[in-house]
């Protein structure tokens, strides 16, 4: 053999092992259908198969495998052009892999196909640690350690057939995915590269549980009752004051991610009418009921310190960001509402043999003088649109998720409007999410709920601020990253 060809031929062996060789990976959950998206909710089990596969010979140290959390805020910046956002993993679980599970030596040969099966489990919390910013409630702690749900992806946004939209922004995501990667040390130690790596998304709608109304004082965003006078036509006379009142309704439920969407969710509202005349007229006939469900996104490029109120200082300025969209439920007439004619004195005289007294949300106008007024209740079903993909209310480090049901109910007055009169209201209203094991787990305990119970838990809260929580806002730096989560990763920073 020639020189030539010698030379030749140790080229070819050198360049078989020094050339880049390329190392496919797949990622198969199990009851993966085509063109679908796998959903999951906590304490599911998300199972699968690492598949690797190579064209040459290749050397490698350590093959992860990692369920993560990620959430990620843009904010437009008011003082200067440009923008600012933050970026936080708030979930690492990695799946073990023993040593005697690696091919020895740790070389991938051509023509095999290697397999590792993981299997993470939907966690209820996060750790204490991912939430280490100054708070001025003493509530925020635990809202932002809850898992929050996947948004901002309309590729994920409902079952994983159809492209929802979930009424989220661009400018605020959050994703889970499952990451497998082949790392390699590098020679002369120069560290650790990953020379393949892939990711596949999974949608996760947690177990969200219903919560106590919020005490709601000082948002002026929200409106639960209102007075407005009913007056003749424009410029004339008025016939007496009309009360619109509400109260929180009990939260819409939503389904597991694995139910059909053709199964129906819906709540109930209340709206309560009260008609204080001036002398003996009669109550306005009513018109129509017109709802709306208004989804509030708050995002920041800093962790709330509070649970965030659309009303306040404008959030441009701090680097905040909100986002409402309206979604139109139903208009009803009401027409066929019946008043019904009330005597204050015999509220007095019941008021004075019974331990309760009336509601004072629908209590007398301000205007009230007399002693006749009349009353009416109008109940408005709630059911949400299939156009649309709803996540449960949350709340993170960085951004939440809020909802509220605007309310609007027209009547007439004797003489012709250029405008048809309106009163409206808006109310707060939680989304909850069900969990698969719900029914099954209260009918083997045998779970009873008394109503002095519900009584008590539908009870408005106090969200007043001690005065241990009112430390300034600072950056989220953590000094020691909890098992199984990335060191560098582990905190909210900042970008610029």
């Amino acid at each position: 053999m020639s020189t030539t060809s010698t030379l030749s031929s140790g080229a070819e062996k050198l360049d078989a092992w020094t050339r880049r060789s390329q190392v496919k990976v797949e990622i198969d959950l199990a009851g993966q259908k085509p063109g679908h998206v796998n959903s999951y909710t906590t304490a599911d089990n998300i199972d699968g198969t690492v598949t690797i596969s190579v064209e040459h010979e290749t050397r490698f140290d350590e093959i992860e495998i990692v369920f993560e959390g990620t959430s990620r805020t843009t904010v437009e910046r008011a003082s200067c052009p440009g923008r600012t956002g933050s970026q936080q993993m708030f979930l690492k679980l990695r799946q073990p892999i023993e040593d005697i599970e690696y091919p020895t030596p740790r070389v991938l040969e051509s023509g095999r196909s290697y397999q590792f099966p993981f299997t993470f489990v939907v966690p209820d919390r996060l750790l204490p640690q991912v939430c280490t910013h100054a708070k001025q409630n003493a509530h925020v702690q635990r809202s932002h350690t809850m898992l929050p749900p996947t948004l901002g992806d309309p590729m994920l946004a409902s079952n994983g057939k159809t492209l929802l939209d979930d009424m989220a922004p661009e400018m605020s995501q959050i994703a889970y995915i499952i990451r497998a990667s082949v790392h390699q040390k590098q020679l002369a130690g120069h560290g650790v590269k990953s020379i393949a790596a892939i990711a596949k998304k999974v949608r996760i709608i947690p177990f969200v549980e219903e919560e106590p109304p919020v005490d709601i004082t000082g948002n002026s965003s929200l409106c639960m009752r209102k007075e407005k006078s009913v007056k003749r036509g424009t410029l004339r006379s008025t016939l007496g004051r009309l009360v619109a009142s509400t109260s929180q309704p009990k939260p819409i439920q939503l389904l597991p991610p694995t139910c059909e969407p053709s199964d129906t969710v819906s709540t109930v509202a209340t709206v309560n009418l009260r008609f204080d005349p001036v002398k003996n007229e009669q109550p306005p006939p009513l018109g129509s009921m017109t709802s709306k469900l208004r989804a509030s996104t708050f995002y920041s490029a800093s962790p709330w310190d509070d649970f965030p109120c659309s009303t306040g200082v404008p959030f441009a300025q701090v680097g905040r960001g909100l986002y409402t969209e309206n979604v139109p439920l139903s208009t009803m007439c009401v027409a066929s509402a019946q008043w019904t004619k009330q005597s204050a004195s015999n509220d007095t005289r019941r008021d004075s043999t019974s331990s309760t007294s009336s509601d004072s949300s629908t209590g007398p106008s301000s205007a009230f003088i007399g002693d006749t007024y009349y009353t009416a209740s109008i109940v408005i079903p709630v059911t949400l649109p299939k156009s649309k993909a709803f996540v449960p209310t949350f709340h993170s480090c960085l951004m939440s998720r809020t909802y509220s049901l605007d309310l609007a109910l027209t009547y007439h007055t004797p003489a012709a409007n250029i405008m048809t009169p309106t009163i409206s209201l808006r109310v707060p209203i939680q989304f909850a999410s069900q969990t698969k094991y719900a029914e099954s787990l209260k009918s083997s305990l045998g779970v009873t709920v008394t109503q002095e119970e519900l009584d008590e838990f539908f009870h408005p809260r106090n969200v007043t601020s001690p005065s241990d929580f009112s430390s300034p806002v600072s950056d989220v730096v953590m000094d020691f990253a909890p098992p199984g989560y990335s060191e560098t990763m582990g905190s909210v920073t900042a970008g610029r």
